[in-house]
């Protein structure tokens, strides 16, 4: 008992959980060919904070995440002479928190689909209110156009998440019917390889630059828009192609004798 009110006991602790994690991810971090290169940074600022985390329910974390970007809402609402890369820290955080959620289920061994889903849930729920704050920094700058441009792309973030992950559950859905035909549940990479990830890393960097105020932030706010425009229409375009093409062959005998 003594040993465990040492503070040396907990650094040991904390130093044998880096070993572990390292070793496991090793190879991931910063390897392009896995990961962006902003996924490895995120993943290793959940792994730095793992030790404090560890014993923390999963779905908690994904809880506190979302919350970090619902209250990044709420202080670009009522402060809005707040600084722009004080908010934007929220959302960083609230990226490292998405990857550490993960790292604490697998740790626990208490993954589960449930989990999963509110994951991604959340994740949709924090990349909108992002585009939301951002939207609002810019739109009273430009013309008509530009504010419609905007509102669809703030639509179409979304949108991309669900066809992509409906795309997902037919796949598996059709799988376990034809019990012959495997459909890969994600192709994004398979079709854009490196330029999934290059779209990601480019729009993950303007956010980080968003934190520098002597940049325009304004220019930033607008290449975000764009890359993020592109990055969704690429995803929907080749999931509703990949749809038509493997899904229409598939009859759905299930539904058929349904009443």
């Amino acid at each position: 008992m003594k040993l465990k009110t040492n503070p040396f006991f907990y650094q040991n602790n904390m130093i044998k959980d880096y070993k572990i994690l390292f070793k496991k991810y090793r190879k991931s971090l910063f390897n392009y060919y896995d990961n962006s290169f902003f996924t490895s940074v995120y993943r290793l600022g959940g792994i730095f904070i793992f030790p404090v985390l560890k014993n923390v329910n999963p779905n908690l974390i994904s809880l506190l995440s979302l919350l970090l970007g619902i209250s990044a809402l709420f202080l670009s609402s009522f402060f809005q002479d707040l600084s722009l890369g004080i908010i934007v820290i929220f959302f960083l955080s609230s990226f490292i928190l998405d990857f550490s959620d993960g790292i604490v289920a697998r740790y626990q061994k208490n993954t589960s689909f449930n989990g999963r889903f509110m994951d991604g849930l959340f994740d949709i729920i924090v990349g909108g209110i992002l585009h939301i704050i951002l939207f609002t920094k810019i739109t009273n700058l430009n013309t008509n156009l530009h504010t419609y441009f905007y509102l669809i792309t703030i639509l179409l973030c979304p949108m991309q998440h669900l066809v992509m992950d409906r795309y997902s559950a037919m796949a598996r859905w059709i799988n376990e019917i034809t019990k012959r035909k495997k459909l890969k549940p994600y192709y994004r990479n398979d079709f854009l390889g490196k330029y999934a990830k290059l779209f990601y890393d480019s729009q993950h960097l303007c956010i980080w630059l968003l934190i520098l105020e002597k940049i325009d932030y304004k220019l930033i706010i607008e290449i975000f828009f764009v890359l993020s425009f592109i990055a969704s229409i690429l995803s929907l375009g080749i999931h509703l192609f990949l749809s038509s093409k493997n899904f229409s062959s598939t009859s759905n005998q299930k539904d058929n004798y349904e009443k």
